[in-house]
């Protein structure tokens, strides 16, 4: 792949000396969360996926506040940015710089102004910070059984989060919350429905109260350039495809803002996936095509 997309052997360099690169990564994620997307500098947009990847393999907590910091900006800054690793590899970064202060992510999620699909990604980032740090686990329990008395008016994108959270916790008394959501109408079934939720209740408490979801079997970042190595965005036939399309300048600079390609009509957030399932696309696109 392009080593200016996909620095491995920059990346490989870093990992010899953190020491040094750390601050100047943690600086990076401290820009680009200050600037309009006019402000950026390409090479700093084209370095922030694998930056981010490092950090979080690294495990370093000087990272989390303005990673989390960088999720609450405008989600179309936010989505030139990070593009499908909102809701792929953020949480997972999140949680693998997790600082000690869950402060941050409870005001992530809370915060009405921020990317949906970013809110939801620091719920998953929280349910697998209580699984590997079980003294957090209360209070991340106690923020999700009190989320609807503070966002009772949140967007059906955010509530399908909150709804995996209690599943992927194992809350069983948070089951008639969840249920009367559906009978409101407020999580579609077109979304998913509430059977899934039960299995994923059920899969939890069989697993003795730990996330058993597909993702969280990943848990935190390990190998970063292994882990970027599967992105389709990141292969020499993706760029050999994108060069023969002639693609825009700015898509070159932020692939990963369009991972899936297909010869119908571009899928929105909120449109079915094309598989079939019926389900959301953004949220469940990993259920069929990649």
């Amino acid at each position: 792949a392009r080593e200016d997309m996909f620095p491995k052997a920059a990346m490989a360099a870093a990992g010899t000396d953190r020491g040094t690169m750390a601050p100047v990564f943690v600086g990076l994620v401290r820009r680009l969360g200050a600037q309009s997307i006019g402000e950026m500098d390409d090479a700093d947009v084209r370095a922030l996926i694998p930056v981010l990847h490092l950090l979080g393999e690294w495990q370093e907590p000087a990272a989390h506040r303005p990673l989390v910091h960088l999720l609450r900006v405008p989600a179309d800054v936010l989505d030139y940015l990070l593009g499908n690793a909102i809701t792929e590899t953020s949480w997972r970064v999140s949680a693998g710089t997790f600082d000690g202060d869950l402060g941050l992510l409870f005001a992530a999620v809370d915060d009405g102004k921020a990317d949906e699909f970013a809110r939801s990604s620091c719920m998953h980032a929280l349910v697998l910070i209580a699984q590997m740090r079980p003294e957090q686990r209360d209070a991340v329990v106690g923020f999700f059984r009190s989320f609807l008395i503070r966002c009772p008016a949140s967007s059906e994108i955010v509530l399908a989060g909150w709804m995996d959270a209690n599943a992927d916790l194992g809350l069983e008394d948070m089951t008639e919350q969840v249920q009367a959501l559906f009978q409101q109408g407020r999580i579609s079934p077109a979304y998913c429905d509430f059977e899934h939720f039960l299995e994923v209740l059920r899969a939890t408490l069989d697993a003795g109260g730990g996330a058993a979801g597909r993702g969280y079997q990943k848990s935190l970042i390990t190998d970063a350039i292994d882990e970027l190595s599967r992105w389709d965005c990141y292969t020499d036939a993706f760029f050999a495809e994108q060069k023969r399309l002639k693609v825009s300048n700015a898509f070159r600079v932020a692939p990963w803002t369009q991972s899936f390609t297909h010869p119908k009509p571009k899928i929105g957030r909120n449109e079915p996936c094309p598989c079939g399932s019926g389900k959301k696309y953004k949220k469940y696109k990993k259920c069929c095509l990649h």
